[in-house]
């Protein structure tokens, strides 16, 4: 049996839905063919508890585990932390350095995907249209004409290295920019204000999975706060899910299109989840961002995109494992 690492926890306000993504991973495997192991990490503490409660620490030479004299050295490490240090490309680095296989996309798309500025810039050049954005360090001077003349109201203010919606305003009229760059720079030192583009919100899931690259299905978010935030994401009552969304075929074909663009030209790999904004009277759907550790609680996008592809979610997970192991 394959020994895996599900790899759960992190640095980030992200913490918590890492958690939940992790228990739903590590019940998912098929535990006739996978032996996993569900492994915490808060800061440079990386431990596996075990069912009698004991906590055994990782040894980050190698990323092995000793239990009972036992060293277990791990088949996978399949990464479920949002944000620092799993979906930065800070943890996919160390594994590259020691030489541990992992699943999902590799550290330099991981890195550049997980900036939302510098991720505009590289979809941009693939002819994707993105929302108009301007981009502000720690420490620059709010530059409030230049963006009400960018961007207008409403626009949104977010840290440029966080997800799920952290660190992120809806920001309406001028007096609310302050406290919008404040919140953003709680989480990073840098933020990015961009347009609202009014319209419906799309996620698309794209795949290695199955060999080649594979759409799965693309799903409407309907959010029943003011839009699409952490609170929305991660209850049950925060937001509606539409799988498979009912948008017109061709811009179906169109979203669906540039998702397999982005993901290929970037060099993603396992699961990546597209988002989109609808802008229907334009009839363009404008690139939101790319999420190479997607949320997979029990209440996210990708299980549900699997189940209406016909899909078996563990048999789907099953052919993750094997792709990275092979």
């Amino acid at each position: 049996m394959y020994k895996i690492a599900v790899i759960a926890g992190g640095d980030s306000g992200e913490y918590e839905v890492s958690l939940k993504t992790g228990d739903n991973i590590f019940n998912q495997l098929d535990k006739t063919l996978f032996e996993p192991y569900l492994i915490h990490f808060k800061g440079t503490d990386w431990h596996y508890k075990a069912a009698d409660g004991r906590i055994f620490q990782i040894d980050k030479n190698d990323f092995s585990l000793t239990i009972d004299d036992q060293k277990i050295v791990f088949d996978l490490a399949f990464i479920a932390i949002h944000g620092t240090p799993g979906e930065n490309g800070k943890l996919q680095s160390y594994f590259e350095m020691i030489g541990q296989k992992y699943a999902g996309c590799t550290s330099f798309p991981s890195a550049l995907t997980f900036n939302k500025f510098y991720c505009n810039l590289a979809v941009a050049q693939l002819g994707v249209p993105i929302a108009p954005s301007l981009h502000f360090y720690a420490g620059d001077p709010m530059d409030i004409e230049r963006i009400e003349e960018v961007c207008g109201y409403p626009c949104f203010v977010k840290s440029c290295n966080s997800g799920s919606s952290v660190g992120v305003t809806k920001v309406h009229v001028r007096e609310e920019l302050t406290r919008a760059f404040e919140e953003a720079l709680k989480y990073d030192n840098q933020l990015i204000v961009e347009k609202m583009i009014h319209g419906r919100e799309l996620a698309c899931g794209v795949t290695t999975a199955y060999g080649g690259v594979q759409m799965l299905a693309i799903t409407e978010i309907i959010a029943h706060n003011e839009f699409y935030d952490y609170d929305a994401k991660y209850t049950d009552v925060g937001h509606s899910l539409v799988t498979p969304a009912e948008i017109a075929p061709d811009m179906q074909k169109l979203v669906k299109q540039y998702a397999e663009l982005v993901f290929r030209q970037l060099d993603c790999k396992g699961i990546v989840r597209v988002d989109f904004i609808l802008d229907e009277e334009a009839k363009t759907p404008y690139f939101l961002e790319v999420n190479t550790i997607p949320g997979q609680t029990v209440l996210s996008i990708i299980p549900s995109q699997v189940k209406s592809q016909g899909l078996d979610v563990k048999q789907f997970y099953t052919k993750l494992v094997m792709e990275a192991l092979s």
